[in-house]
């Protein structure tokens, strides 16, 4: 199981076995959880995204760019399909147990396979998803997660047998270097941690005073605009403690959404039919695209950053020993971020109409 899975699960064994009260005690202790899941949801959200500089971004990235927009094409393309076949065609008009939380899921499962975890919590969030559908969300997409990733990285080792003379089989110190600075730099000044928790906190007061009904897509948009304009020094800083502190505030929301979950049995067999045709059609575009107008390399790496994120495109960069495509792997998967909880909601809109006239 993945990290957010295994922490919903640790939260839903707690409430199980008695850890909240009786029933009435936690009824009180739900309602105050709910409220510290929708605080560290709001904080995280900046924390994870000060790394997000455009300007780095499209410099670095532009070899990944039309691979990118290909695997986000495909996502969207497989979204749609699937809430057409799988919730359109539910006679009963509950979606199958989902009721009015189906095109909220659509919605938020198309911005995290488009970016990552972080924007499928921003759009479950503003959208106001019940804590079932956003539990078996994650949950569903995890066990398709654990068959796309290893078959992704056996593409990538079939391309390097068959291609050896293409494949990058050293990294340079350089490749290394930057390495280290998105992923193991530690975050251990007191100043970096107050700096990033006062940053985080103006940046939501600022986005809730523009949009008081749709805080976190304006906050994103406020930390992105910052995080491009502001000096590097700053914004390494606060990158790198954003990323310890944003992790772990969402691991908590995490715990919450499991403890405060009811039961899945109504909506898991539909998610798990709209999350197998979504991939199923992903692949194909992309493996097609593959075959056609883009490289092998930078197709897989992209795709890999639209499911994934920047962490698990890393992972298959440096797995398939294509050290020439690490970072801007990874700041594919950082593009993805930025810009796909507007893509949800976005969607959003779409699927409810669908679902409406289904």
């Amino acid at each position: 199981m993945s990290g957010p899975v295994s922490a919903m699960a640790l939260g839903a064994l707690a409430a199980n076995v008695g850890a909240f009260g009786d029933e009435r005690d936690r009824a009180i202790v739900f309602d105050s959880l709910q409220h510290v899941q929708k605080i560290a949801a709001r904080l995280a959200t900046p924390m994870l995204l000060f790394g997000a500089d455009l300007r780095q971004t499209f410099a670095s990235t532009r070899g990944l760019a039309t691979p990118f927009i290909v695997g986000a094409f495909a996502t969207t393309v497989g979204c749609f399909v699937a809430v057409a076949i799988v919730f359109g065609a539910s006679a009963s008009g509950d979606f199958y147990g989902l009721k009015d939380d189906a095109w909220k899921l659509a919605a938020a499962l198309a911005a995290k396979n488009i970016g990552g975890g972080l924007n499928y919590v921003a759009v479950a969030t503003t959208l106001g998803m019940s804590s079932s559908a956003f539990i078996a969300g994650v949950a569903c997409d995890n066990i398709f997660a654990l068959v796309y990733f290893p078959f992704v990285s056996y593409l990538a080792n079939r391309y390097n047998v068959e291609n050896a003379e293409r494949t990058v089989i050293g990294a340079s110190d350089s490749s290394t270097a930057t390495v280290g600075s998105f992923d193991e730099s530690p975050a251990t000044a007191v100043g970096d941690v107050l700096a990033c928790a006062f940053a985080s906190c103006a940046l939501l007061a600022l986005g809730e005073r523009i949009s008081p009904n749709a805080v976190l897509p304006a906050t994103t948009a406020l930390t992105v605009a910052f995080a491009t304009m502001a000096p590097k020094s700053m914004s390494k800083s606060l990158a790198t403690t954003g990323r310890l502190l944003g992790d772990s505030l969402l691991f908590g929301f995490f715990v919450v959404a499991g403890a405060c979950g009811s039961s899945l049995e109504a909506c898991a067999p539909s998610i798990l039919a709209f999350l197998f045709v979504v991939y199923a059609v992903h692949l194909g575009i992309v493996i097609a695209a593959s075959r056609t107008i883009i490289p092998v390399r930078e197709a897989l790496l992209a795709s890999n950053a639209c499911i994934g994120g920047p962490a698990t495109a890393a992972a298959l960069a440096t797995s398939a020993r294509w050290f020439d495509l690490l970072v801007p792997g990874v700041l594919a998967g950082q593009l993805g971020n930025a810009i796909a909880t507007f893509i949800g909601l976005a969607l959003s809109a779409w699927f409810r109409t669908m679902l409406s006239h289904a």
